[in-house]
């Protein structure tokens, strides 16, 4: 059986099944690891926790929707591991500081940036949401943007590689859905 799901429902004797840690690949010339974060211990745990039934999994992406509509990178950089992994895009960096600086530039160009994210599936330390967002440029034209991340937790409950894909459509301000 596939170590990751790609359906939005599943017979729930499944979503208990147990899977063995999924390897990471690392760069190029650095090898195969299952443990590729070096959060610290001294770090608060970021419940909820691997492994992930379907009500910590939603209660995960809620949590992550919350922090992401407050806009402010500090509080939304403190989920991921110190050197947390991104895709977001086109753009491909690794680590708070980077985390930060990234969410500073795209909150500078997103205006009245509203967000839903929904859970799409799960595995023991792995999940994926769909999501939109509104907002609009300095020129006042609204955007609703549709993608899908892909999210990898360590044992602590920091996510630690995060994969995001999107397509921005330009929309009227009457046909918004995140007021």
């Amino acid at each position: 059986m596939a170590p990751f799901f790609f359906m939005s429902r599943v017979i729930s004797s499944l979503w208990t099944k147990s899977y063995p840690s999924i390897p990471y690949r690392a760069p190029i010339g650095k090898g195969l690891t299952t443990k590729p974060t070096n959060s610290s211990e001294e770090e608060p745990i970021r419940y909820p926790i691997p492994p992930f039934t379907l009500e910590t999994a939603k209660r995960k992406v809620q949590i992550a929707e919350d922090a992401w509509n407050t806009k402010d990178p500090e509080i939304v950089a403190k989920a991921y591991t110190a050197d947390s992994q991104w895709r977001n895009r086109t753009e491909f960096f690794t680590g708070r500081q980077a985390i930060r600086e990234f969410l500073r530039r795209k909150w500078a160009h997103e205006l009245d940036y509203r967000l839903m994210k929904e859970l799409w599936c799960f595995t023991d330390n792995r999940i994926s949401v769909r999501f939109e967002y509104e907002w609009h440029d300095q020129q006042g034209q609204w955007y609703r943007t549709h993608g899908n991340e892909h999210w990898e937790f360590d044992q602590r409950g920091y996510m630690k590689r995060r994969d995001m894909s999107a397509n921005d459509i330009p929309i009227q301000e009457s046909q918004r859905k995140y007021v």
